[in-house]
């Protein structure tokens, strides 16, 4: 296959041009060719159609986004959010608005509600959430608590379990800023915000130094999932040789932490200075990890398995919160294609090749600082854009049928709502065409979801997501429940059972004019059940058989 480079040569100086210098033939037009003649032999290879997608990439720094847009496939790349685009790519999130106002051809590369995962304490509450109820197969997260909310939780677990060690970590913050470690609550201020997770202290080590594993997720639609793993990432290692954290060296960020904007400052750090050699330096290619696994009596298979597990497994327990507002936002998108996002999962390994889920990077860095950093983010771009099959044909479609609806409007011809048999029909046709490409132009990529020897336990995955969160949240609409605690002892241990009735006056609690009614004429059961959603939100195994009904029965 011709890589990159190659083939971005052979577009602009021509195949006879390629040709001998594949061949090792001399070229007499060895002097350096004008401005102008590349742009002739450029525009003399250029892909049919090409000028008329244009790629807007005001918002991002990366100048490696707009050499590959302009010179290898060779779209029209704009600074101007007045002039129509068909691709967005922009480093900064983005809002429902900016969303809801996208045509339906138009794409962008990232979700409008992505902050579910790259937010450490909103992953560390959708996942904890997932574990009281799947203790076995989301244990790939640390115990992890956010403060000051749960503050007196974790002054227990600190009492309880002396001696293990703790790392605290900003709620909104990238590149290890703000990161350290401590042993007991004591050392916090109680009014902090912050994620607090159990320090993983046996990790799997490479050449005595500890280190991560940047992975590479795209997931390209949200309702239903569509998740694909690169197959090619980054290892960044330490500076220093890892130690057992003890009070001596727990503030030495060389050795429990391996950001790579923390420890390039260090005076132990090797720069890779060759793109093919992969094994040297403190940032390393993903598949020598693999290989140095196999040769040290590690089964790289079953980790890559056990990954993979992990990422899918992440998504479910946000699905519903991707999904609610592209719906909403977007109801006409049956291709379910307007939204992608490269996400860089942080991934650590212990000594008994267990992955553990560090965090979820919403915009990874695409700088490149070493040639081994420039190979493979330009091709995890290159295989990115190929895979979104950005074709015209799309905006011509969409600008006929538009005028289809004025010229009928205009006439005063009222336009029939699509069925949902119609739109079922539109969907599925979409999807098999859309899973035909892929197939062909995958390139680096892996498909890891949907995956259908496991779509079963998936789904029970987002079923229990889905009611969690609109639960949590207030968008189930239900029959208001009274609620009153009844204090049992059971073991020496007061806890509290609950007895669920319906209300004896269904008609004191109906809302009789679109005014809120004063807080005397409110009747004492909805204080009471609101006080009690109050204090019971934040734990909810206890009242499971209140708020789960549904989930009852599934397994």
């Amino acid at each position: 296959e011709m890589c990159i480079r190659d083939r971005y040569q052979r577009r602009v100086h021509g195949k006879q041009w390629y040709q001998r210098r594949v061949h090792g033939y001399t070229d007499s037009e060895e002097e350096p060719i004008s401005a102008y003649e590349v742009q002739c032999r450029m525009n003399a290879w250029r892909p049919k159609d090409s000028l008329k997608i244009v790629v807007n990439v005001l918002n991002t720094q990366y100048s490696l986004v707009r050499r590959i847009v302009e010179e290898i496939f060779c779209y029209r790349t704009s600074a101007s959010l007045r002039e129509e685009w068909d691709l967005l790519w922009t480093d900064t999130g983005i809002t429902l608005e900016t969303f809801a106002k996208m045509k339906t051809y138009q794409k962008i590369n990232h979700f409008p509600s992505m902050n579910c995962l790259s937010r450490k304490d909103n992953l560390g509450k959708n996942l904890m959430r997932m574990r009281r109820y799947f203790p076995e197969d989301y244990d790939f997260v640390p115990p992890t608590w956010h403060l000051p909310n749960e503050y007196g939780d974790f002054r227990t677990q600190c009492t309880q379990s002396k001696g293990r060690t703790y790392i605290v970590k900003p709620e909104a913050m990238s590149q290890g800023k703000g990161i350290y470690l401590i042993k007991s609550h004591e050392e916090l201020d109680i009014g902090e915000h912050c994620v607090v997770q159990r320090y993983v202290s046996n990790p799997y080590l490479i050449d005595g130094l500890k280190f991560d594993l940047r992975l590479y997720v795209l997931i390209y639609g949200c309702d239903p999932l569509r998740l694909y793993l690169y197959n090619e990432g980054l290892a960044r290692l330490a500076t220093e040789e890892y130690e057992q954290p003890s009070r001596y060296n727990m503030k030495n960020v060389y050795v429990h932490l391996t950001n790579y904007a923390i420890n390039k400052r260090s005076e132990n750090f090797v720069f890779n200075t060759d793109e093919d050699e992969a094994d040297t330096g403190h940032k390393r290619s993903l598949s020598f990890v693999w290989s140095y696994i196999d040769s040290h009596g590690g089964d790289s298979k079953e980790l890559q398995q056990k990954i993979k597990s992990l990422i899918v497994k992440t998504f479910c327990a946000v699905q519903p919160q991707l999904a609610q507002p592209y719906r909403t936002s977007q109801p006409n998108d049956v291709e379910n294609n307007m939204c992608f996002e490269i996400l860089g999962f942080d991934i650590l390994v212990d000594s008994s090749l267990n992955p553990w889920l560090l965090e979820v990077n919403h915009s990874p860095s695409f700088s490149t600082d070493t040639p081994f950093d420039y190979k493979i983010k330009e091709e995890l771009i290159y295989d990115t854009i190929k895979l979104l099959h950005l074709d015209p044909s799309t905006k011509v479609k969409y600008k006929q049928e538009r005028d289809r609806e004025f010229k009928s409007r205009a006439l005063g011809r009222t336009t029939l709502k699509m069925t949902k048999e119609r739109r079922k029909a539109l969907r599925d046709k979409a999807m098999e065409a859309r899973d035909e490409y892929e197939l062909k132009n995958l390139g680096r990529y892996t498909r890891i979801y949907p995956d259908p020897q496991l779509e079963a336990k998936h789904s029970n995955f987002i079923t229990i997501a889905e009611n969690l969160w609109e639960e949590f949240f207030g968008y189930k609409k239900h029959v208001t429940l009274r609620v009153s605690l009844k204090k049992t002892s059971t073991s020496n241990i007061q806890r509290h059972s609950l007895i669920v009735e319906k209300p004896r006056n269904t008609k004191r609690l109906t809302r009789t004019s679109s005014k809120v009614p004063a807080k005397e004429e409110l009747p004492k059961t909805v204080y009471k059940e609101r006080n009690f959603q109050r204090q019971t939100m934040e734990d909810p195994i206890e009242v499971e058989d209140l708020i789960f009904p549904k989930a009852k029965g599934i397994f």
